[in-house]
């Protein structure tokens, strides 16, 4: 009893203080602390009403300096939104104060993107300030000491290979692996470990353990060396191999898809004495394996801590501007998507990575409707990337809800080329019908949706057996691969248009190419079964585990594309009835109208018998583009279409 009068006095105590501090009772009292951060967690959970909480942050004058991880956390602890948006605007009225820190909001940029109803999103111009000479000399002093942490770095790892060579069957061993003798070397290394009975955790058995991973990366059977990697690596960055090994698993972990959970034993170790160059690696590293598991805080924090020089720089700022697109922090998504465009074209890094943020950026603004800004975006990726077709495809939907029908006709007339012959898109014939419906061009209209009939609608019934067909996920793999590489007799193939969406997907291509590596390995590994003995065995187990798991992954997703194509050519099917009664009515609409004014209300009759019932529609018809059945591929992008609406007021 004693215990829970206290709990009660306890809770009554801080659901007193809260009430005080929410209003404003203390008047006699000195003044207090700013309300912080944890202290509005503290208020929400004692059932504080928002109002009351947002005064009590203004009677404080609290200027709030949220992080992404600050944001995340207050959305955890429930605080409601209204609060937290209060407490962000906090940062311009610190700005406005005497002393504020945070400058004058810049006014709005071109083609600054904006959401409905919230602030503009812009983004401030560069600050260019001439350093002083304190802080040239302590920008030398940080360079000179990162050389000689890196010379550092590079001493400490030929002293290890110096121990390491020391024993002649190391020497050996790691010299065969060098020469591509992968097979000898893991001899050699097996029949070390054997001979010398060294136990797990000795640096002789670290030594060839580290040895065999190296032979068998460089042989590039990079699933059998994976777990020997992080095996090295989790024995501790005080070991002799640890920075090897780490370069080791990123490269193999550029070829194949490889997640294991261990990675996550790596945060427990402290990176003081490397270069900030493989801090960023690391961190790098480790916020892509978060961020893959979908851990996003997490990931953020070793994003945070790669620096702007680093080679991955731009990719960080891409990966957290699209955490903070899930979570609607469009502003900071916006800034840190630039970031990544300025990063990769400074460091001259991944040009792809130049792409996406494009990409991004251009879908954010069309979500807010800046349909100008998500043009410029779309238009800033190079007609020869890999992704020209999906920019073209949703640039031609900007261009359409924008309304300007001369671009979008031009480039659904682009997207029918054969530059774009391997795409598929259930929609396409669709959105060019409406496209003419809305310039009242319903003979038109009327033509695109029997081509969508003739080129999207048939292949319904041919995707709905072909999924039927299909008993577990393998079965969706193996039988997909089949149709595409070696059709069988009495296996339901898929048409090409629908194999499209599954081969330019960027998920399915990995795991394909994953259990294509795995399959590869495997028949190496086989090959040699007689001279590697117990290992090879083991290997072989590993593998086929491996495998299965890809085959059932990689058969998922098959089935996920395919499933959102049945739907989307199932909506595409039900547009398409509603554009058809929409021109029907438009039909009848102008028919009436027609005889209305030639023959007036008692002849109708009669005109509708000369006319038969067709539809006549009243105005010019005229496309000029000379179009001759070739396309140009430096024309593709300059399409427009010269129709006229026929619309009457």
């Amino acid at each position: 009893m004693h215990g829970t009068g206290e709990t009660m006095k306890r809770t009554l105590t801080q659901a007193l203080m809260a009430a005080l501090i929410v209003a404003g009772l203390a008047v006699s009292a000195p003044p207090v602390m700013a309300i912080t951060k944890e202290e509005v967690v503290t208020l929400v959970k004692l059932g504080i009403p928002e109002a009351d909480i947002v005064k009590s942050i203004d009677k404080d004058r609290t200027v709030f300096d949220l992080k992404i991880q600050d944001i995340l956390e207050l959305k955890k602890a429930s605080v409601p939104d209204g609060v937290i948006k209060h407490m962000l605007a906090t940062a311009q009225r610190g700005a406005q104060q005497p002393g504020g820190t945070s400058g004058a909001t810049p006014a709005a940029a071109p083609g600054a993107v904006q959401k409905p109803g919230a602030a503009p999103v812009v983004v401030a111009p560069p600050v260019i300030r001439v350093k002083t000479p304190e802080e040239i000399r302590a920008e030398e002093e940080r360079q000179r000491e990162e050389a000689r942490r890196l010379a550092e770095e590079a001493r400490k790892a030929e002293e290890a290979r110096k121990n390491a060579y020391s024993m002649g069957v190391l020497r050996r061993g790691l010299s065969l692996s060098e020469q591509g003798k992968w097979v000898e070397a893991l001899v050699v290394f097996q029949k070390f470990v054997q001979e010398g009975n060294f136990a797990p955790g000795t640096s002789e058995a670290y030594n060839a353990k580290y040895g065999m991973a190296a032979a068998l990366t460089q042989a590039g059977l990079y699933q059998s060396a994976a777990k020997l990697l992080v095996e090295v690596l989790l024995e501790g960055p005080d070991k002799a191999f640890f920075r090897e090994a780490f370069g080791k698993l990123r490269k193999l972990r550029k070829e194949i898809i490889y997640n294991p959970p261990d990675l996550e034993e790596l945060t427990k170790f402290p990176l003081v004495g490397f270069s900030t160059k493989f801090q960023d690696e690391f961190n790098y590293v480790l916020g892509e394996f978060f961020y893959d598991f979908a851990n996003y805080q997490r990931a953020l924090k070793h994003f945070e801590a790669v620096s702007v020089a680093s080679p991955d720089a731009a990719k960080s700022l891409y990966l957290t501007g699209l955490v903070q697109v899930r979570y609607k922090m469009y502003k900071s998504a916006v800034e840190n998507l630039q970031k990544s465009i300025n990063a990769a074209e400074a460091n001259k890094s991944d040009p792809a990575v130049i792409d996406l943020a494009f990409m991004a950026l251009a879908r954010i603004a069309y979500e807010s409707e800046n349909y100008d800004a998500a043009i410029f975006y779309y238009k800033k990726v190079p007609r020869d990337s890999i992704r020209a077709s999906t920019v073209f495809y949703e640039l031609a939907w900007t261009y359409l809800m924008k309304g300007d029908y001369s671009r979008a006709l031009g480039s659904f007339h682009a997207l029918h080329s054969s530059f774009f012959a391997q795409t598929f898109y259930p929609e396409l014939w669709i959105l060019e019908a409406r496209s003419y419906g809305d310039l009242c061009r319903y003979d038109k209209a009327g033509k695109a949706l029997r081509m969508f009939d003739r080129q999207v609608a048939l292949h319904i019934d041919p995707l709905k057996r072909f999924m039927k067909a299909q008993r577990q996920p393998e079965d969706f793999y193996v039988n997909f691969v089949a149709s595409i590489n070696q059709p069988k007799a009495g296996v339901e193939l898929l048409p090409k248009e629908l194999a499209y969406p599954i081969l330019s997907n960027v998920e399915f291509y990995n795991l394909y190419r994953t259990i294509r590596q795995i399959e590869a390995e495997d028949k190496q590994i086989r090959a040699q079964a007689s001279r590697l003995g117990p290992f090879a065995q083991e290997m072989a187990v590993k593998l086929n585990i491996l495998k299965k798991d890809g085959l059932v992954r990689s058969g998922v997703k098959i089935q996920q594309i395919l499933t959102e194509l049945e739907a989307a050519i199932s909506e595409a099917q039900v547009q398409q009835t509603e554009i058809e009664v929409d021109i029907n009515a438009a039909a009848i609409d102008v028919m009436t109208e027609e005889i209305r004014s030639t023959v007036g209300e008692g002849e109708a009759a009669e005109a509708k018998k000369v006319r038969g019932g067709s539809i006549a529609i009243v105005g010019g018809d005229t496309e000029v583009w000379p179009f001759q059945g070739e396309y140009w591929g430096d024309e593709v992008p300059f399409y427009r279409s010269l129709l006229t609406s026929q619309c009457k007021e």
